[in-house]
């Protein structure tokens, strides 16, 4: 095993990369407009220090243009008004000879190197041009040239004003002592900004982070608690709506695991019970514990219900198991709903007459519906059905009706009704409502459930409303044809 393997490796945090890149961002920006800035004031300070030179030399030309062939004494005037500024002017004649100088300047500007300097810009340099001299003195020293001439000979003359660069590095040095300490300030609240927002986005992702956690560890009601308005607070947003998809489709799992698990247990039930019974009866008829011809006939009666029980077990099952997957196909015509009405009270006779109710039946003879004909009379058999099982005694109605859009069916009987909670269930696969009538009528549960999928299959609706002691009602809603269905029904 190598040692490198051993040694930790630097954790570069995100939080230390928006630290570190805001503040090298600032400083760089900060060191940028320092130099900028003292270069620009320097230059500025250089500028003004010229112009207030020119203008010196431009009065000193001014003099001895005016006083003509003796200006000393004006230039001494002058001299004492040029002494608070720390300036000083020397004259040279074309050959470089001195023709007037400051008597009060400076010794060390006094020598030949310093005057060298001078004759040497005589010739190359522009007026009004100015130039620094640090040959022949302590300190260097601004300096700018004019020529002029000297009336009335007009004797060509070169002027040379100069002040010392010593005022312009004093000010600079003062300019440089403030921008130092604006740095340092600037720097302080650099830090202090870039930690706060480098230490907000890390945050925001930690939370993220710990949400994403919990998630993967199967917490799927966790959220992220970021609140911000730029792409990191839309993430967030996104992730939480991610988590509530999650959570819906777990929850969505869960509820098909519960009704795959009491679906199998329903069915289980159901089929156990009638074979339970047939098996019981067939040992019976084997062991020859059944002697008499009437009850052998009996016996074979409730093994031929039980197998009809089964059968319609089975098929119901088939009949779900084809509509959820939609296979089920829907051939729809237009048919007189007051026929289909008289068709159930026709094969629900016995039924009727067995409890005697009386069915009546409330429908324009004109009226029609648009359906599938053995799917439509599957979904009123099996209401009108359910309304006989629980109907002791009074009146099935069934009614027709029709609005705009929709073709209205109503079933309604007086009978025992339901109460809200079983009213909310009887929708769900094998709910009996009195258990005991699945022995008495060997019903499967099936029935409503399978409603319910049909007209939901019509693209129609399907509501109950009961009360107990009362009876109920069966509202069904089912959409008319198009207006070219309609025509072709018609020609039909």
């Amino acid at each position: 095993m190598k040692l490198s393997h051993l040694r930790p490796r630097f954790r570069f945090t995100f939080f230390q990369r928006q630290f570190l890149s805001h503040l090298l961002l600032s400083m760089l920006i900060l060191v940028l407009l320092a130099v900028g800035f003292t270069y620009y004031m320097k230059e500025r300070t250089f500028d003004n220090e010229t112009e207030e030179l020119a203008s010196v030399s431009k009065g000193i030309v001014r003099l001895l243009a005016r006083e003509g062939e003796d200006p000393t004494s004006a230039l001494q005037a002058y001299r004492t008004l040029l002494a608070e500024r720390r300036t000083s002017f020397i004259l040279l004649d074309q050959a470089g000879e001195i023709a007037y100088r400051d008597p009060r300047m400076p010794g060390a500007l006094r020598g030949k190197a310093f005057l060298d300097e001078l004759r040497s810009h005589m010739s190359d340099t522009k007026d009004t041009e100015s130039f620094i001299v640090e040959r022949g003195a302590e300190e260097p020293w601004v300096v700018v040239y004019r020529q002029t001439k000297l009336k009335p000979q007009k004797t060509e003359l070169h002027l040379f004003v100069f002040s010392p660069l010593h005022g312009i590095q004093e000010t600079m040095e003062a300019l440089n002592q403030a921008l130092i300490y604006m740095i340092v300030v600037i720097f302080v609240l650099a830090v202090a900004v870039s930690w706060i927002f480098s230490r907000s986005m890390s945050m925001s992702i930690l939370s993220l982070r710990r949400t994403t956690r919990q998630i993967a560890a199967g917490d799927y009601a966790a959220r992220s608690t970021v609140r911000r308005s730029d792409e990191l607070g839309e993430l967030a947003g996104d992730f939480n709506s991610m988590a509530q998809q999650l959570e819906l489709a777990l929850h969505k799992l869960q509820q098909f695991e519960t009704r795959r698990r009491h679906f199998i247990m329903d069915v289980t039930h159901e089929l156990r019970t009638p074979l339970t019974s047939i098996r019981g009866i067939i040992e019976g008829l084997k062991n020859d514990l059944v002697h008499s011809p009437e009850e052998r006939t009996n016996y074979y009666g409730i093994i031929e219900k039980e197998t009809f029980r089964l059968i319609r077990l089975i098929n119901g099952l088939l009949d779900m198991e084809k509509i959820e997957s939609g296979l089920i196909t829907l051939n729809k015509k237009r048919t007189p709903l007051k026929e289909l009405f008289e068709i159930v009270h026709e094969s629900l006779e016995v039924l009727i007459e067995e409890k005697r109710l009386h069915i009546l039946i409330e429908c324009g003879p004109d009226l029609q519906v648009y359906a599938d004909y053995d799917r439509l009379m599957q979904i009123l058999i099996n209401l009108v059905k359910n309304s006989i099982q629980f109907t002791a005694y009074g009146t099935i109605r069934l009614t027709g009706s029709e609005t705009e859009t929709h073709t209205v069916i109503v079933i309604a009987d007086t009978g025992r009704g339901m109460s809200e909670e079983e009213l909310s269930l009887i929708w769900e696969r094998f709910y009996k409502a009195d258990p005991s009538r699945s022995k008495s009528n060997s019903e499967t549960g099936l029935g409503l459930s399978i409603v319910k999928q049909l007209v939901e299959a019509h693209a129609g609706t399907i509501e109950a409303d009961s009360t107990p002691g009362i009876g109920t009602t069966f509202t069904i809603a089912l959409p008319k044809t198009d207006q070219a269905a309609s025509k072709d029904g018609e020609a039909g």
